[in-house]
């Protein structure tokens, strides 16, 4: 049974429920065919189990007694000192010291979508242009379903700026616009039937770049972790995983390293982690899901900087998912967010990415667009090594 139902409006219901759960895989997975993997029952449920430090909704809204949109939201603790690290322009003592204040301040932000995967916007259906217009509301009604600790912030992300007029009514309902960090997609051309095949499409200089990076990481070995050593090596794991929540200026959530146990143990040889070794200590180790038939997804690692430092790890990790990626014949590799310019070392095309949040307090949500107009990514160049570009 739902935890709260209502109505959109003549034509709409919504139910709200405090886990996926109470609706089951059946009825989930049958809202759009195919479910995205990342959209699909058991690896939302997964989440929900494995982040218990995370309150969750999931909302189905309904037609004529026909299942028509499921959305589901993360509720989470926020600091405002994510958006004070993006704020990189100058400013004055006073403005300094507001910053420091503000910095020390939390929120409780509802976050549309899976804060875990970039790209996920959080809604299921077949016509996306028919509810987008709904989310303000559908955010007071989830709202209204927490009753203590209710949400003062939030948060719809991952919309690409290309879809952005599909969002006119987030900026009606006092919805705060701004550019985060762009996601990154390289895609794998058909040619490319061997990693040789894609080094002999590199100009020459990204070419020796690219040979440089494998010999002077050629002591680091890779090497497929089973989920029993997955589950033997957890600490280390969590402690490599922290070192890159520590060099990254915007971080929503800490996923827990469970996840990766639980999603090994969910799709087995369809997602793998290897671990890099240099002198028999593990220093860095990628999660990749190989589940979808055409995109390698890679969006989570770990890493060691010192060794990185030293034996170019990261770019090295790069590589081998390139590698992979058309050992497995794909079609293109999801990067997901940070490090765009190295990332399109290797030839990977960012696609930017805009976010809308709103704050419940509204002195608060007011003075939003001065913190907003001035969050700034990382600046970064768009580097072109292929022949071709």
């Amino acid at each position: 049974m739902p935890n709260f139902t209502n109505s959109l409006d003549n034509t709409y219901t919504i139910q709200i429920f405090d886990s996926i759960t109470k609706i089951g895989s059946e009825k989930w997975n049958a809202i759009r065919q195919p479910v995205l993997f990342y959209q699909s029952y058991d690896f939302l449920e997964r989440i929900e189990r494995v982040q218990q430090d995370i309150s969750f909704r999931y909302v189905l809204i309904i037609k004529e007694q026909q299942i028509m949109t499921a959305m589901y939201v993360q509720l989470l603790h926020f600091s405002y000192k994510n958006l004070v690290n993006y704020n990189t322009s100058a400013s004055n003592r006073f403005v300094q010291s507001f910053k420091q204040y503000i910095a020390k301040k939390n929120t409780r932000l509802m976050n549309l979508g899976n804060v875990f995967f970039t790209g996920d916007r959080g809604i299921i259906c077949n016509n996306e242009d028919e509810i987008i217009p709904f989310i303000p509301q559908v955010f007071k009604h989830i709202q209204q379903s927490f009753f203590k600790d209710k949400p003062s912030a939030f948060l719809v992300s991952n919309i690409y700026v290309k879809d952005e007029l599909k969002c006119i009514h987030f900026l009606k309902s006092n919805f705060h616009p701004f550019v985060t960090e762009p996601d990154l997609f390289l895609q794998i051309k058909p040619e490319w039937t061997s990693f040789d095949d894609y080094q002999k499409a590199l100009s020459s200089k990204y070419r020796v770049r690219a040979k440089k990076v494998l010999h002077v990481s050629a002591d680091i070995k890779q090497k497929e972790l089973h989920l029993e050593e997955i589950i033997k090596h957890k600490l280390i794991l969590a402690k490599l995983y922290d070192n890159v929540l520590n060099h990254v200026a915007f971080n929503m959530a800490v996923l827990k390293v469970d996840f990766f146990v639980e999603m090994k143990s969910l799709y087995k040889e369809k997602c793998c982690m290897f671990g890099y070794y240099l002198k028999d200590e593990l220093i860095g180790f990628a999660f990749l899901f190989n589940v979808d038939k055409s995109t390698l997804h890679v969006h989570y690692i770990g890493m060691d900087y010192d060794v990185n430092q030293q034996y170019k790890l990261y770019n090295r990790l790069l590589l081998d998912f390139v590698r992979y990626a058309i050992k497995h014949q794909k079609q293109q590799i999801h990067f997901g967010r940070t490090a765009t310019e190295i990332k399109t070392t290797i030839g990977a095309k960012p696609q930017p990415l805009v976010a809308y949040l709103k704050m419940n307090n509204k002195l608060v949500n007011a003075s939003l667009p001065y913190f907003l107009n001035r969050i700034k990514p990382v600046e970064y160049t768009v580097r072109s090594p292929f022949k071709e570009e």
